[in-house]
């Protein structure tokens, strides 16, 4: 286990800010799955069952992505106390089927800001986006001197890029917003990081079937009005199968770098559904990985790049749902992630992992 130096902040997010999120229960993604022309979840029960999630967030209908991209700069500003005109660079993940939507909104947030928008490096990402923000930050940071903060927000509206009665997707995607400093200096130590992407063979693949695809035209928005939209789909089969292969390699592989160092190991999981997330843990138990998994879904649902900060800004809260002991200075938080690859959506999907030395207050202190 090598410890580089760099280190997380203070984490935040802004799932509990009700003046910025509605929420979506059960019943109204039943009725969501059947505006459509392919059949919708059979009851109430199969929803929770398949996505092992009860509610999800929606951005507030007066809203827009850079009212809640304000609203996590801020607070992360206020948490951490660094100056934004000090950053000499601003990382932003902004997942969407328009690839100009992360460099847009990355755009609007340098002008509420009052910051140059050549300091901000827009990523459109997906699943592995938070992943990625530390991978690039750390490369960063290489040249950089001590005291330096990279920022680094996500900023996930998936409702703006999914249609809502589209089962495969419908009844997991959430909204959400996270922020967090990476620099050379005192909290949580990033031990590792690395992101990849993975091209899935033919044979793991339905014949003449992408993993994920885009289709423009009219669809249905989360409050059920029709919208013309370009959205996304996917095989689910073949995204389930692979989805947790790669999940479990992420996280084997991770193991194998920290195990034996006498340290409690936690794993936060990317949260993609109930289904894969309980395949993944199941197997990674059979190996066996020795660790306290955590499961974040219920009440949060899979908020794309921003869901694995969700975890780790209230890992508490997390620790305790899970039943278990609270978290304690030098345990280990493993970070796998696995998900669509926005850049070749038809045959390949993205892999990540990276390691947390997690030191509550240490950077405060």
């Amino acid at each position: 286990m090598q410890d580089n130096g760099f280190a997380l902040t203070e984490i935040v997010d802004l799932a509990d800010h009700n003046e910025l999120f509605e929420l979506l229960d059960n019943e109204r993604v039943y009725a969501l799955s059947h505006q459509g022309i392919t059949d919708g979840f059979s009851s109430v029960k199969a929803i929770s069952r398949s996505t092992g999630i009860e509610t999800r967030r929606l951005l507030q209908p007066q809203l827009s992505p850079i009212d809640i991209a304000v609203a996590i700069a801020e607070k992360l500003q206020l948490t951490v106390g660094f100056e934004w005109a000090e950053c000499p660079a601003i990382l932003l993940c902004h997942s969407h089927t328009n690839h100009q939507s992360a460099l847009q909104l990355c755009n609007q947030l340098s002008a509420e800001l009052n910051i140059p928008a050549d300091r901000f490096i827009p990523l459109n990402y997906g699943c592995v986006g938070f992943i990625e923000l530390l991978n690039r930050a750390s490369q960063l940071l290489e040249d950089l001197p001590e005291g330096v903060h990279i920022p680094l927000l996500t900023v996930e509206t998936p409702e703006h890029w999914h249609d809502s009665s589209d089962k495969a997707f419908c009844g997991i995607v959430s909204a959400g917003a996270t922020g967090t400093t990476l620099w050379r200096g005192p909290g949580h130590s990033l031990l590792h990081v690395e992101t990849a992407t993975e091209y899935i063979p033919a044979d793991r693949r339905k014949e003449d079937v992408p993993l994920f695809w885009t289709e423009q035209g009219d669809m249905y928005d989360f409050r059920g009005h029709p919208e013309h939209k370009l959205v996304m789909h996917m095989d689910g089969e073949s995204v389930f199968l692979n989805g947790v292969d790669l999940m479990l390699e992420a996280c084997l592989k991770s193991y194998k770098q920290v195990v034996g160092e006498g340290e409690r190991i936690l794993i936060a999981p990317h949260q993609p559904s109930g289904k894969l997330l309980k395949a993944m843990i199941a197997a990674a138990r059979q190996i066996p990985i020795t660790a306290d998994y955590l499961n974040n879904l219920p009440f949060y649902g899979n908020s794309i790049s921003s869901t694995i900060p969700t975890i780790l800004a209230r890992l508490e809260e997390v620790v305790f749902a899970n039943g278990y002991a609270p978290v304690d200075q030098g345990d280990i938080i493993l970070l796998p992630a696995a998900g669509i690859c926005m850049n070749r959506l038809e045959d390949s999907m993205c892999i990540g992992r990276a390691a947390l030395k997690w030191q509550p207050g240490h950077y405060l202190s």
